[in-house]
């Protein structure tokens, strides 16, 4: 005899007794043998509730993640086979595990996943790759959701920050330096985004600290801007100029005082020019340079052997940028189209700003750029303005890369009062089209905390953590390359690694929780892509609520405890009918 049936004949019996008892009762005798039937059968009911067939995916899973509401966790099918990750506060009856992966692989069935909550941490991107079908997305807390910055810049360039910040309307935020000075600050726009610009000083590593303030100053949130500054290798540069121009002059300054090793030839007139270093770069200082600056002009004068060096010479590593200084010959245009610009000539553009790009402030400046429509399908932008106008290209060609400059008076930056912006416009731009010298650079994370993996690729065998203490843990690298770390304390750290020491910034725990949030929440997004229509739907039976059940047998109950004392009351009504 199972429990069930045990308990209904209990129930029947004592059901049986009270209707017997209740027969004797002249008062509400009818009402006291309803209660009596109903009574049991409630109690029934609540302690083996009625089952309800629901539908389900037979193969999805769902997955609860940190930051999942109540109204989330309300909302979940019934059927469905949940799980709760580490950090979800969930009722008892939901499943845990301490990771995705485990998870996985005792639901060996799930074939889709949906995603409730802040979004899989950095842990579990790997294991959720290509089944995510759904994510249903918690709120981000107020504050900073979202902040990009660069992990290492050079002295004297400017650099930039930008981000965006959560339910703060009206609010602004403000960039102090390792002293406490405010050195940047912006208003927040309607979507809550910003951008700052700030200079790079001495060589090292500093940190910043980003505040977020409401419309009445109150300081919302913060977090810190790490910030690694570098001298970086001084260039060795070629250039070949038609005539002299005042960019040419600026340039050839700015490359003086930073310590870069300049070659020129800029012709003055037939037979005659300023020469500094070789006349025409030969084959042999075409090995060494590291980026030569050619415009139109001077391409015509190069014959077609110098010119077959110096494509060789890209082609083997070195950096080519034509500036187009004019209206480009008929010979010029067809050997720069064979180098991947297609030109033609156009009407003389509007001017351009580049205020946004260099991180100015309501300079009032503007740019002419050449009346050239250019078509180079396999060129990446090297240089944008304001408005999106495209002012610089630059490709792959061989081992080296080539770019095509339009901009015409970047000397203006100068004579303005940015000469930052100046050096940060030719820096950025030489630097990425230049011969790649050093070695490679391994794989930093984007971003780290303390106690979460940190997972660096394109590092040697002996490669070895440093904490500010000077302890060092080595790394176990894999086979491909790869290692991972965890942190246990806050604070710059470096990767030491084939002789190069790398440093990067790991983050307390708690601090900046918002940026953790928006980083699960953008990650989990782009993991979305399984198609959820296509999953087989099942059917599951579940019991029903008890506690409507026991609301009902509880409510039977007081009514019949108060006919019960009323009949005491009055003496004990019962009696033959």
């Amino acid at each position: 005899m199972n429990a069930t049936l045990l308990v209904a004949l209990l129930l029947v019996s004592a059901a049986a007794l009270g209707v017997m008892r209740a027969r004797r009762v002249r008062r509400h005798r009818l009402a006291r043998i309803g209660l009596q039937l109903g009574a049991a059968s409630l109690l029934y009911l609540c302690l083996f509730p009625p089952l309800d067939s629901k539908n389900f995916h037979a193969d999805e899973l769902v997955v609860l993640t940190p930051g999942a509401t109540s109204a989330q966790l309300a909302a979940l099918p019934l059927a469905a086979n949940v799980v709760a990750l580490p950090g979800v506060e969930a009722g008892r009856a939901v499943e845990r595990a301490p990771d995705l992966g485990t998870a996985l692989r005792r639901h060996a069935g799930a074939r889709r996943l949906r995603i409730v909550g802040g979004g899989l941490p950095a842990r579990d991107r790997d294991a959720a790759r290509g089944l995510v079908a759904a994510f249903d997305a918690a709120p981000l807390p107020r504050g900073l959701v979202e902040l990009g910055a660069p992990a290492a810049v050079r002295a004297g360039n400017v650099w930039r920050i930008d981000g965006r910040v959560e339910d703060v309307e009206g609010g602004r935020v403000e960039l102090r330096d390792p002293s406490g000075a405010v050195i940047a600050t912006h208003a927040l726009d309607a979507e809550g985004r910003f951008a700052l610009h700030a200079g790079a000083k001495g060589e090292g590593s500093a940190t910043f600290v980003l505040n977020v303030l409401d419309r009445d100053g109150t300081k919302i949130d913060n977090a810190t801007v790490p910030l690694a500054v570098h001298a970086g290798m001084p260039l060795k540069i070629a250039l070949l100029a038609g005539a002299p121009d005042a960019d040419l002059k600026y340039l050839r300054r700015w490359a003086a005082d930073a310590g870069m090793a300049l070659t020129s030839r800029i012709a003055l007139s037939d037979g005659v020019a300023l020469s500094d270093g070789a006349a025409v770069p030969d084959d042999a200082a075409l090995r060494v340079a590291d980026i030569a600056i050619v415009d139109e002009r001077a391409w015509t004068e190069l014959d077609a052997q110098r010119k077959q060096a110096l494509i060789a010479a890209v082609r083997d590593g070195l950096g080519l940028l034509l500036r187009a200084t004019g209206p480009l010959p008929a010979p010029v245009a067809a050997d720069w189209a064979e180098l991947g610009f297609r030109t033609h000539a156009v009407e003389a553009p509007a001017s351009v700003a580049l205020d946004k790009t260099l991180g100015l402030v309501d300079s009032g400046l503007t740019f002419a750029h050449r009346a050239l429509a250019v078509e180079a399908d396999a060129a990446a932008p090297l240089l944008r303005a304001d408005d999106g106008t495209i002012l610089a290209w630059s490709r792959n060609l061989g081992r080296g890369r080539v770019a095509l400059w339009l901009l015409a008076d970047s000397y203006r930056l100068a004579l303005g009062g940015a000469s930052p912006a100046f050096a940060t416009l030719w820096s950025e731009a030489l630097s990425t089209v230049a011969r790649a010298r050093g070695a490679s650079a391994p794989l930093l994370p984007p971003s780290t905390r303390v106690d979460a993996r940190a997972s660096f690729c394109a590092v040697a065998a002996d490669a070895a953590i440093e904490n500010e203490m000077g302890k060092r843990v080595p790394l176990s690298v894999d086979a491909h390359g790869c290692a991972a770390y965890w942190p246990e304390a806050a604070g710059w750290h470096t990767l030491l690694n084939g002789g190069g020491r790398w440093p990067f910034f790991v983050r307390a725990r708690d601090e900046a929780i918002g940026l953790e949030a928006g980083e699960n929440r953008s990650a989990t997004q782009a993991l979305l892509g399984a198609p959820l229509s296509t999953a087989a739907v099942a059917t599951r039976e579940q019991p029903l609520p008890r506690w409507p059940f026991f609301l009902a047998w509880l409510a039977a109950a007081a009514v019949m405890w108060w006919l019960e004392r009323g009949a005491a009351a009055n003496g004990g009504a019962a009696s033959d009918a």
